[in-house]
């Protein structure tokens, strides 16, 4: 399949091949050529759900980032000895994912997500004076079938202040094609059937008319503690956020093409909350690093969960009793 920027490779999502044709994968619509024109970004967003912006970071500040992240892979053992820590080989046998604590007390990472160029562009984008939520989201990928993300739309974790939220993701290292970047779902956040079920749902909800449920709530909270992991199976039931745990049954339920880039150090994805994403296995020797990080106006509420020096995330603070 030839694209504007190369031939894509075969991908896989959980070791399954996904469909290369024209009509089932393509590449992002790029808008670097738009960043002055706040009308056709906003046109873009609604008509897209996202906007691709590559080389809009820094990379001297992206790379200053990854080098703090990998020394702290290094010393967590997460990389081979035998290469330089600059490369980013994994270690054979430590399989790494979601990996939020490379995120904290790092200012290399601070500087690139909630300075500089980043918030220019939400102030600008926004039209007033944005912010962010304290958390951070981070992920270093091993290579392998079993860290390609779920398809999901992040407005289940987080829909509890303004709508009118953004993700930025970053790729603190070039992930070609075969590393498993980061898909968008051609034209999901246009689905009603989608916005009107599974968006409408909140993760940590709970059903407080289910005296089992709620009771477990409960005594987590008098005791200070989160619940076992049986206990929040019954809190939760099967709801992990997730759309499906399968990307290639996702697009054949919903359809629509998976979008995906070779991706730089440098590069922003900004995308709304109701756009089904997911990624492709990381078929390489190396870790695969990327951030997510959440903007909006200062003057509109914030999720509350995301917010602070120790944020509820989705512990037992999180829960909200709902009649289900």
């Amino acid at each position: 399949m030839s694209t504007g920027r190369t031939t894509l490779p075969q991908l896989y999502y959980q070791g399954n091949e996904l469909d290369m044709s024209e009509g089932m994968l393509g590449e992002l619509r790029v808008s670097t050529e738009v960043l002055g024109d706040r009308a056709e970004l906003h046109r873009r967003m609604a008509a897209d759900g996202y906007l691709y912006l590559p080389g809009y970071l820094n990379r001297e500040s992206v790379e200053a980032g990854r080098d703090a992240l990998l020394r702290k892979l290094s010393g967590e053992g997460a990389l081979d000895e035998r290469y330089e820590v600059a490369m980013g080989v994994a270690k054979s046998g430590k399989s790494l994912n979601f990996e939020p604590d490379l995120a904290q007390d790092n200012l290399q990472l601070d500087k690139v997500l909630y300075s500089g160029e980043m918030m220019e562009f939400y102030d600008f984008f926004l039209g007033g004076k944005a912010t962010h939520f304290d958390y951070t989201w981070f992920r270093a990928k091993s290579p392998g079938a079993d860290t390609a993300t779920t398809p999901h739309c992040d407005i289940v974790y987080m829909g509890r202040g303004t709508h009118d939220l953004y993700t930025s993701w970053v790729p603190f290292s070039d992930i070609p094609y075969k590393m498993g970047g980061l898909m968008l779902l051609e034209g999901s956040h246009h689905n009603e059937k989608l916005r009107s079920g599974y968006c409408k749902v909140d993760v940590d909800a709970y059903c407080e008319n289910v005296p089992e449920a709620a009771e477990i709530v409960a005594r987590a909270r008098a005791e200070q503690r989160e619940p076992t992991a049986e206990e929040r199976a019954i809190v939760s039931g099967a709801f992990t956020g997730a759309y499906a745990p399968d990307a290639i049954a996702a697009q054949r339920e919903l359809r629509g093409r998976w979008l995906t880039a070779e991706y730089q150090m440098g590069d922003l994805l900004v995308f709304c909350m109701h756009i089904m994403h997911a990624s492709s296995d990381n078929q390489t020797d190396l870790v695969r690093l990327s951030s997510d990080s959440r903007y909006q106006l200062a003057s509109e509420p914030q999720d509350q969960r995301w917010m602070g020096e120790d944020p509820p995330k989705h512990g037992i603070r999180a829960k909200e009793g709902m009649i289900c």
